[in-house]
């Protein structure tokens, strides 16, 4: 069962506690605002993608060697390798966006400073194991999606969790192929194994930014609603193009942010989970409750830049002293 919230001593609400993890997150953001270039170039590279997939589309299309079917859902090879396309776009672009933030992120927690063209470098240079395991995870949700199409209620329940249990199985495999030089299906396994040996039997509490950002899409979406009723009365069609501009403006930006923020808590935790260790600037608690490690172990700082002193040298000498070892073995990370 998920554990309780309690940061400081106290209990603490999901949502409260998501609010303190962004505010965590965000500073940490502003360390290094490169962060946000990364998701936003990801995105321009999806959308050429995507374009080249519509443009073959349409054309085989208008060519009829395609056709669509009436029902809403795909019904022949064709049409699902085409949503297979789609899945693998999807998946090779985020996992690309999240590398690169990986790579900046443990970067930084361990005193240096990568550059955004650093970050790229080191995602595309991981784009043959990127894109194996875009394939990889492309194929599990079609077959999932074409199980939950055809099954009932129970079945697609089923099939649901099963999802879920598969996204969280693999949650570190971008940061173990990036950071643990893994190839795709041996980074499934590290991520498993990660999972086994930090979480078990433990689930981990919902202290995340979904809720958060949630409340701020929210937000966003109610404040130009109103506005838009209110510019209305204008009857002016350049004010309520421009408004609508601004509106999809602010949304593209809000989820860059979310997904640099996400990026980044996701490399923190891999280094917690497999290190044991934590950046001086971000909470240790936030990182404890968010991923409960079975041995444990109290998290050790990072070194600070210009510290002599090795954090990892104390996780040495405790696990010479325990049977069970405090940590996931890897490789140290060479960009």
């Amino acid at each position: 069962m998920a554990q309780k919230i309690e940061l400081g001593g106290r209990p603490v609400g999901r949502l409260k506690a998501g609010w303190i993890l962004f505010k965590e997150s965000w500073r940490y953001l502003q360390s290094d605002t490169e962060i946000v270039a990364i998701p936003l170039i990801a995105a321009i590279l999806n959308i050429l993608f995507f374009g080249v997939l519509m443009a073959a589309f349409f054309y085989l299309f208008l060519s009829g060697t395609l056709s669509i079917s009436t029902e809403g859902e795909p019904t022949t090879i064709a049409e699902y390798f085409f949503y297979f396309c789609f899945y693998v776009i999807g998946a090779f672009t985020l996992a690309i966006s999240q590398a690169g933030v990986a790579h900046t992120v443990y970067t930084r927690a361990h005193g240096g400073d990568a550059t955004l063209l650093d970050s790229l470098k080191v995602a595309f240079a991981h784009s043959g194991s990127l894109f194996l395991w875009a394939l990889i995870t492309s194929t599990v949700g079609l077959i999932l999606r074409i199980i939950a199409e055809r099954s009932k209620i129970i079945g697609r329940i089923v099939v649901s969790l099963v999802g879920v249990a598969w996204a969280v199985v693999t949650y570190f495999v971008v940061p173990g192929i990036v950071l643990g030089k893994k190839s795709a299906p041996a980074a499934i396994g590290h991520s498993a194994q990660v999972f086994k040996r930090t979480w078990g039997e433990t689930v981990v509490t919902n202290v995340s930014l979904g809720v958060v950002f949630l409340l701020i899409y929210l937000f966003v979406i109610i404040s130009f609603i109103g506005l838009g009723i209110f510019l209305a009365a204008t009857q002016s069609g350049t004010i309520i193009t421009v408004l609508i501009v601004f509106f999809v403006i602010t949304l593209i930006c809000i989820s860059l942010v979310q997904s640099a923020l996400e990026g980044i808590i996701k490399t923190l935790l891999y280094i917690y989970a497999t290190e044991g260790t934590y950046p001086p600037n971000f909470n240790p608690e936030l990182l404890e409750k968010m991923l409960a490690r079975k041995d444990g172990q109290n998290p050790v700082p990072l070194p600070t830049p210009g510290s002599t002193s090795d954090p990892k040298d104390a996780d040495i000498n405790t696990d010479q002293q325990s049977s069970t070892p405090s940590s996931i073995d890897s490789k140290k990370y060479v960009p």
